[in-house]
């Protein structure tokens, strides 16, 4: 009995130290997107806001595997989804998420206004208010090199970088992590302010095309 006793203690560290783990892994990064929790009466997936430019969105959440991604298409359409943030970069400076493009915009190229058109595209907005806020997107480009960066033509305060570029893997999911910390100042020449805002877009109406494209978990962490 005297030796069952002494295994007691132990065997309660085991299981407490079992628990701790998965906290502390959960520690080093921020969930974002997921789209598992379902969508709204509009068809929009809950925690985020849909914002409408140009056309009619399509939008829809579907399972893959034991998870659900969200499916855009733009056919001559603008529109995006946000969702507000409030997280220090310099505490969890890598985005990571993952998508797929299934069709290109035709001939969609950011250098010029007139074709300005992605079929994936990833925001962070970075400040208070929004005429000052700075941004900083990830592109899935046509035309445009992949890792060229540049000044958006829709508006100034936006800097770009291409992370694919044409159809080689079309069809095909693609994980990606990027420092954005290191990404903002090197865009921006200064520090970074709180990540204020995320938002997930696709368009085709310049180049009067269509595109479609595919989202999975997208999340900051700190390694």
């Amino acid at each position: 009995m005297k030796g069952i006793k002494s295994q007691i203690p132990l065997t309660i560290l085991i299981i407490l130290f079992s628990l701790i783990l998965p906290a502390k892994a959960d520690n080093d990064r921020l969930m974002i997107g997921g789209f598992s929790r379902g969508v709204d009466k509009k068809g929009v997936p809950l925690d985020w806001e849909l914002k409408e430019k140009e056309g009619a969105p399509i939008i829809r959440l579907e399972k893959e595997e034991d998870t659900y991604v969200l499916h855009l298409i733009s056919e001559k359409s603008s529109f995006g989804l946000t969702k507000k943030l409030n997280i220090d970069i310099k505490e969890y400076p890598y985005i990571n998420f993952r998508w797929k493009v299934i069709e290109l915009p035709r001939n969609g190229d950011f250098r010029k206004k007139e074709t300005d058109d992605q079929a994936a595209q990833i925001y962070i907005a970075f400040g208070r208010f929004k005429l000052t806020a700075k941004i900083v997107g990830y592109l899935w480009e046509n035309k445009a090199p992949k890792l060229i960066t540049g000044v958006s033509p829709a508006w100034s305060k936006t800097r770009l970088i291409v992370l694919e570029s044409g159809p080689e893997k079309i069809g095909k999911w693609v994980c990606e992590k990027r420092n954005i910390y290191n990404d903002y100042k090197e865009l921006f020449e200064k520090e970074p302010p709180k990540a204020k805002l995320i938002s997930i877009y696709i368009n085709s109406q310049h180049t009067k095309s269509r595109a479609e494209s595919y989202f999975g978990e997208i999340y900051f962490s700190k390694k």
